[in-house]
């Protein structure tokens, strides 16, 4: 299958930055990068997260339909695009971060500004445990885990994992990245490019050791 819209996604700490930057170089196609420290909220957010975390997923919100554009445009140029983000990524993080009045008001807004968005023709899920995300997040830096709110990062992971155990809405590749190392070992990457090429049905689980 000619993939011309890859994602990837995972938890916070999962790699899908990364893994998307190898992909896009791999199959010549445009990077589009959700890059969250962009968001001039979120700092704020991670400092105090009953204020700010409205703000902070309408940042996300209006971003994010503006890639939508982008992944049209390089579609009617029959051009690939790989990107790190799941334009409905907020049905993970929005029952986290926002209150019950909040989560209404912006669902109301959701609909008014965020066009119809194209299906992705493969998404790819890092999976991976509690503690291998957290040891990367260690490894990235040294003090990350002290930004985020108490029982955050908890919450996200079980919501990445209810999420996709239930995702349909595009062929989905769940890869066990507990023992898959995509950057740091070419012949992982190799065993995922395979599969990627050999993919059939609509959900494949990818696992070293199977």
């Amino acid at each position: 299958m000619d993939y011309r819209y890859i994602v990837v996604e995972g938890s916070i700490g999962s790699g899908k930055s990364a893994l998307s930057r190898r992909l896009a170089q791999h199959f010549d196609a445009l990077l589009l990068s959700e890059i969250p420290e962009s968001n001039p909220f979120l700092e704020r957010f991670y400092l105090n997260a009953a204020n700010h975390g409205l703000a902070t997923e309408m940042h996300f919100l209006i971003r994010r339909s503006e890639a939508i554009k982008v992944i049209y445009a390089e579609d009617e140029r029959r051009s690939r695009v790989v990107a790190d983000f799941l334009l409905e990524k907020d049905q993970i993080y929005v029952p986290v971060i926002l209150r019950d009045d909040e989560q209404t008001l912006y669902w109301q807004i959701k609909q008014r500004v965020m066009p119809k968005f194209p299906v992705p023709d493969l998404v790819i899920y890092l999976e991976a445990s509690d503690e291998m995300l957290d040891r990367r997040l260690r490894q990235r830096n040294e003090g990350s885990l002290n930004l985020f709110p108490d029982g955050y990062l908890q919450q996200i992971h079980n919501e990445y994992r209810h999420f996709f155990h239930l995702y349909q809405h595009a062929p989905l590749l769940i890869a066990n990245t507990n023992e898959l190392d995509f950057m740091g070992n070419d012949d992982h990457f190799a065993l995922l490019l395979k599969t990627i090429a050999n993919m059939q049905g609509s959900r494949i689980y990818l696992n070293l050791s199977e």
